[in-house]
């Protein structure tokens, strides 16, 4: 995650001092962040489907850390958002025409991104859920196998075994 913006997307955030003095455009650029944190948060989601299919867990573990940055500013955000959207009407009437449709259309496009990654997601959970089952029998087989094995090995030990005292008779 570019350190850069992430500043510079905090920074936004962290101006705005108390509930109703946000500015028009403070309001318009933590929206216009949260959108494109989200989008980024999808191209993660993208990127993990192909990870969870890889033998080695190291990549997937690594951008899951990014993708609880993302969430943790994502949560920073909401939390400076909160009032505006719980008093959203009286900031959409101060709004002009062009602000209130850039406004919707981010908002709009924040939620259409998180029920994608949301549906990634749970799909992204049910194909582990089924590796994991494919693990599992895999080793209950190599361990009956195992089982097998040895069991073949104990009888061959004993009957060689069974011979040594019937020649030594």
């Amino acid at each position: 995650m570019n350190q850069a913006s992430t500043g510079e997307d905090m920074t936004r955030a962290d101006n705005l001092v108390a509930p109703g003095t946000e500015s028009l455009e403070e309001v318009l650029g933590l929206f216009h962040d949260e959108a494109a944190l989200y989008a980024k948060l999808e191209s993660y989601a993208a990127t993990q489907r192909l990870m969870i299919t890889w033998d080695d867990p190291g990549p997937l573990l690594s951008l899951l850390e990014d993708r609880q940055r993302i969430s943790v500013q994502l949560t920073e955000i909401a939390a400076r958002l909160a009032p505006v959207r719980r008093d959203w009407e009286a900031y959409r009437t101060r709004l002009s025409p062009g602000q209130r449709c850039r406004a919707e259309r981010l908002v709009r496009d924040t939620t259409e991104r998180l029920h994608r990654v949301i549906q990634s997601d749970e799909q992204d959970a049910r194909r582990l859920a089924v590796r994991k089952q494919s693990v599992v029998r895999a080793l209950r087989a190599a361990h009956s196998a195992g089982e097998a094995l040895s069991a073949y090995r104990g009888s061959a030990d004993g009957a060689r075994g069974i011979g040594h005292l019937d020649e030594a008779s």
